[in-house]
């Protein structure tokens, strides 16, 4: 259910597809389509190296064949719409025919084949994509790739709460959102590795990464003198010598709270000084503390305090 896999064939042109799949989908390079599209709407970002988030809404009011067999591991979370009608197959996973409802999962590994048939009205959809190989990180032992389980029609809410999550961050441009989508794809990896692979109980790591006191002031060195600019879980990373995942796990460890809360908490002190100190403008203010706006530091400011930056000023 993507941008290159919506589709609505002729009758005759699915039933020959699902006749000659192999052969097609491996000339097509995985993805195969015919007829008008319909995707109302779509928003697609890169959570890191490997992975892929997307979310679409589209209009299913005539039949409509989706046909996928990717190098990667495709996940399909069904967020909002009516379907009157799906009957889907993933190659090895057997035939399912049942409509969904919210939050429910498709799950195909890489190189499966998986064809879906859909009729309903204007659905919403999360998709992620992932490169096998970006399991080497979480798993070396796995080699250049991680095998996860087919699903069809699975629940899993954690997956569904971070599919939403990551949907409603698709279109914000700030870097605390970034850093948020980032440790959410993270996350969502993970869970996937764990709850859904083929080697779940190899994939948990043997023990919690933790930052040394030299590590822990280049970050907080760093963050302090790059406020006012874009921050993000790489450049902390490196700074770390850890990947972001772990970089992750020992922040916590290490400050308490998530890379993101601790980038936004700073901005936030030094924000309140300058409104103390000086009369600059508020607009100037928010940019020169890594806030977009004048706006986002509004909303940010009043969810933290309960009161506008004017309003804060105004108290002394």
């Amino acid at each position: 259910m993507s941008d290159d896999l919506s589709a609505s064939p002729p009758r005759a042109a699915a039933e020959q597809a699902v006749l000659n799949g192999a052969a097609a989908l491996a000339q097509g390079a995985a993805r195969a389509w015919s007829g008008a599209r319909r995707i109302e709407r779509r928003e697609q970002i890169v959570l890191g190296p490997g992975v892929e988030f997307a979310f679409a809404s589209e209009n299913i009011g005539a039949p409509t064949q989706w046909t996928l067999q990717q190098a990667h591991h495709t996940l399909i979370v069904h967020l909002d719409g009516p379907m009157h009608r799906l009957e889907t197959r993933i190659e090895g996973a057997g035939r399912l025919r049942a409509t969904p409802a919210a939050g429910d999962l498709w799950l195909i590994p890489a190189g499966r084949q998986y064809l879906g048939r859909a009729l309903g009205g204007e659905i919403a959809y999360a998709e992620l994509t992932i490169d096998p190989a970006h399991y080497a990180a979480y798993a070396p032992h796995l080699g250049d790739g991680a095998e996860l389980a087919a699903r069809m029609k699975h629940r899993d809410p954690f997956v569904h709460g971070i599919a939403a999550r990551l949907a409603h961050l698709s279109g914000a441009g700030d870097d605390l959102a970034a850093m948020l989508r980032e440790s959410l794809g993270q996350a969502l990896c993970l869970h996937l590795l764990r709850e859904h692979g083929a080697d779940a109980a190899a994939a948990t790591p043997d023990s919690a990464p933790t930052l040394s006191a030299p590590q822990r002031r280049r970050i907080e060195d760093y963050i302090q003198t790059h406020l006012e600019e874009r921050i993000t879980l790489d450049a902390l990373a490196r700074l770390s010598g850890l990947s972001t995942h772990r970089l992750l796990i020992a922040f916590r460890g290490a400050f308490g709270v998530t890379p993101i809360q601790y980038v936004l908490g700073e901005r936030l002190r030094r924000v309140c000084l300058r409104l103390r100190g000086s009369a600059d403008d508020i607009a100037s203010i928010a940019v020169e503390c890594g806030f977009s706006s004048h706006s986002h530091l509004s909303a940010v400011f009043k969810k933290r305090y309960g009161i506008s930056p004017k309003q804060y000023r105004q108290r002394g």
